[in-house]
C-alpha cells in the first residue's frame, strides 16, 4: 500500500515538474520576444527624438546627409534665402558635432553631442528650453540634457543641490546654466545645447555660417507639399528639403539597412519563438506518449480523434496563457530597470502585446498539433 502511495506521489510530482517546465519554457520565450522587440523599437524611437522635437515643418540638410552623427555642413545662406517667401514664418539654424566632455568629478573623458542653436526663438520643442534660452547668450554657458546617461557625472544631483557645474568641453571650461529634456539614444549618450557663438568657440575649426540642419516653420501647413517642391527647386541640389517625417525616415532607414541592429533583434525574436516551440512540443509529445494507453482506452470507449485532439490543444493553449502572463510581468520589471540605466524609451505597448499573445498561442498550438499526431495511431489492441 505504501509503495502505491509513493508511486502515485512520484507520478504527481513528475506531472507538476513537466507542467512547470512547459510554463517556464513559454515564459522564457515570451520574455525574449518582448525584450528583442522592445529594444528594437526603443532604438528606432530614440534615434529620431531630435528629429521629432524640431519646431517646424520642413528641414534642410546636406544632400549627402546620412544620419545625425554623420552630417555634412552647408551654408546657412541657403536657409535664410527662404525668409524671402511670404509662406515662411521663421527659420532656425542648427549646428551639431560630437564634443569631448571631461567629467568635473573624476576627470573621465566622454563624448557628448553638442547642438549650436539660435537664442531668439526655440528651434526645438523640448521641456525647459524656452525658459532658459536667453541664458545661452552669455559666454561659455550651456544647457544639459536631463535624459543623458549617468556616465557624465552627477550633473542633475549637483543642479538639485544648487552646486555649480563647470566641466571642460573640448578643453574649454563651460558653465552649466540649466537642464532640458531631449533624451539619449543608442548612438548618443548625452547632449548639450549652446549658442552659435559658443559653438564656434568650442569648434574653432568650423567656419562661421556653416550649419548642419535648417528648420523652416511655415505660416500655412496645408501648403506643405507645394512649398517643399518649390523650395527644393529654388535651392538646388546642394541641400535636400525634407518634411519632418521624411527626415525621420531617412534616419531610420540608416539604422535599419546600414547597420545590423535590426537584423540582430529580429533574429533574437525568432530564436525566442523557437525556444518556446521546442520546449512545449517536447513536453506535450512526451505527455501524449506516456498517456497513450489512456488515450487508446478513450478511443475504444467511442471518443473520436477530434475530441482527443481538442484535449491536447486546450492544454497547449493553457500553457500559452500561463507562460504569457508572468513573462509579461517580468518583462515590465526588466523594462523599468533598463530604462533607468540606459534612458531608452522602453515601455509595454498594447499593439505589440496583442501581437505577442497571438504569436505565443500560435507557437503552443502548433507544438500541440505536431505532438498530437501520435494519437491517430493509438490502437487499443496494439497498446494493450
Amino acid at each position: 500500500m505504501s509503495q502505491r502511495i509513493a508511486l502515485s506521489w512520484l507520478q504527481l510530482r513528475h506531472e507538476k515538474m513537466k507542467l512547470f517546465a512547459a510554463v517556464a519554457g513559454v515564459m522564457v520565450s515570451v520574455i525574449l520576444m518582448w525584450m528583442q522587440l522592445g529594444l528594437m523599437k526603443a532604438l528606432f524611437a530614440s534615434a529620431v527624438r531630435f528629429h521629432g522635437s524640431l519646431n517646424g515643418e520642413l528641414v534642410l540638410v546636406h544632400s549627402q546627409y546620412e544620419h545625425l552623427l554623420h552630417s555634412k555642413p552647408f551654408s546657412s545662406r541657403l536657409l535664410y534665402r527662404l525668409l524671402g517667401s511670404s509662406a515662411v514664418d521663421d527659420v532656425f539654424a542648427i549646428s551639431m558635432a560630437p564634443s569631448e566632455w571631461k567629467n568635473p568629478w573624476n576627470g573621465e573623458m566622454r563624448s557628448v553631442q553638442c547642438y549650436g542653436i539660435e537664442t531668439d526663438q526655440p528651434c526645438l520643442s523640448i521641456s525647459g528650453l524656452p525658459e532658459q534660452l536667453q541664458e545661452l547668450r552669455s559666454t561659455d554657458q550651456f544647457l544639459y540634457d536631463r535624459g543623458s546617461r549617468p556616465r557624465f557625472g552627477d550633473v542633475i544631483g549637483a543642479v538639485e543641490r544648487k552646486e555649480p557645474v563647470e566641466p571642460e568641453i573640448n578643453r574649454r571650461r563651460m558653465i552649466l546654466s540649466g537642464l532640458v529634456d531631449l533624451g539619449a539614444s543608442f548612438g548618443v549618450d548625452g547632449s548639450i545645447l549652446v549658442s552659435h557663438a559658443n559653438f564656434l568657440r568650442l569648434f574653432s575649426e568650423r567656419k562661421p555660417g556653416m550649419i548642419d540642419v535648417g528648420v523652416v516653420r511655415l505660416r500655412d501647413t496645408s501648403l506643405l507639399p507645394e512649398l517643399q517642391k518649390q523650395f527644393q527647386e529654388q535651392l538646388g541640389k546642394e541641400v535636400s528639403v525634407l518634411t519632418v517625417e521624411q527626415f525621420k525616415d531617412r534616419e531610420l532607414r540608416y539604422w535599419k539597412s546600414a547597420t545590423p541592429i535590426g537584423v540582430i533583434f529580429t533574429a533574437g525574436t525568432v530564436v525566442g519563438f523557437f525556444i518556446g516551440f521546442i520546449v512545449v512540443y517536447q513536453i506535450l509529445y512526451t505527455d501524449v506518449t506516456n498517456h497513450l494507453p489512456q488515450y487508446a482506452t478513450m478511443k475504444a470507449m467511442g471518443f473520436s480523434n477530434g475530441y482527443l485532439y481538442r484535449l491536447v490543444l486546450e492544454q497547449s493553449l493553457q500553457l500559452a496563457v500561463l507562460g504569457y502572463i508572468p513573462g509579461t510581468f517580468i518583462t515590465a520589471l526588466l523594462y523599468a530597470g533598463l530604462q533607468k540605466a540606459t534612458q531608452l524609451p522602453l515601455e509595454l505597448d498594447l499593439t505589440r502585446g496583442v501581437a505577442l499573445i497571438a504569436v505565443t498561442v500560435m507557437m503552443c498550438a502548433f507544438s500541440g498539433v505536431l505532438a498530437v499526431r501520435k494519437l491517430a495511431s493509438a490502437d487499443p489492441a496494439e497498446v494493450f
